[in-house]
């Protein structure tokens, strides 16, 4: 079963840098109510509902995930937000050229083919349009074995961990000027305490989760690759502006 399947399963999608960042990340991307914003990889709709709940933009996510988008979705139908959900290929989103005016992603492309997948955010976004995303990059050092190991491991086709000057050049290189480049001091960043909670929550989750279905020995592999995770990464926010 691959890393997004069981994900799915069990009910987690946390991301590298946790509530904190995903606060910092919308603060600097700055939707605005007459906004049409879009989601990549929603998810549950955690973030989206919040986005549209704070500031009070209509929201589109969209999930590879069948389960996770029709879950987004009855999250913004009861807390009676503006905004729906649709599952879909990111690489092959099924809208028109020029649809919105912002989007954002968190820990998505990580996983994507680079820069394929940013020319279709670039395609759906109108001139000007804003771009924000929560990345991994390398704390120092690049290491390279570990993102072929960790692949592995999820049994996921990509998994590439790149530099906050790899990730500008290909933002620049897909049509998109870049505002912000912030890397984060860890993964482990102040929170409210309720947020906290919940990523701690996920966190556990996923080890509990982990255990239950896997092997002794594969569970500590696991271990290993969170372990070298925080070990040799941190997040990183970015905010890029469409050509106009």
């Amino acid at each position: 079963m691959s890393f997004f399947r069981w994900l799915e399963q069990v009910g987690i999608t946390s991301h590298p840098g946790g509530w904190a960042a995903t606060e910092r990340l919308l603060a600097l991307l700055k939707p605005k109510p007459d906004d049409l914003a879009v989601e990549l990889g929603c998810g549950f709709g955690r973030t989206l509902a919040y986005a549209a709940k704070k500031f009070g933009v209509q929201v589109v996510g969209v999930d590879l995930m069948p389960t996770l988008a029709s879950k987004a979705c009855s999250r913004l139908k009861r807390e009676r937000l503006r905004g729906f959900t649709i599952a879909a290929d990111i690489c092959r989103l099924p809208f028109r050229d020029e649809t919105f005016t912002a989007a954002w992603a968190e820990s998505v492309f990580v996983f994507l083919p680079k820069p394929e997948a940013f020319f279709e955010v670039t395609r759906v976004l109108k001139p000007k349009g804003r771009f924000g995303m929560v990345e991994l990059t390398w704390r120092d050092e690049p290491h390279p074995n570990y993102c072929e190991q960790t692949r592995e491991f999820l049994g996921v086709e990509r998994y590439e961990v790149l530099t906050v000057q790899e990730w500008i050049a290909t933002l620049r290189s897909s049509g998109f000027s870049v505002e912000v480049a912030e890397k984060m001091p860890s993964h482990a960043l102040p929170s409210p305490l309720h947020q906290w909670l919940s990523d701690f929550w996920d966190l556990a989750r996923l080890g509990f989760g982990l255990a239950r279905q896997l092997p002794a020995q594969r569970w500590l592999e696991g271990a290993q690759k969170i372990f070298n995770l925080f070990r040799y990464t941190v997040p990183a926010i970015f905010i890029a502006v469409k050509a106009g």
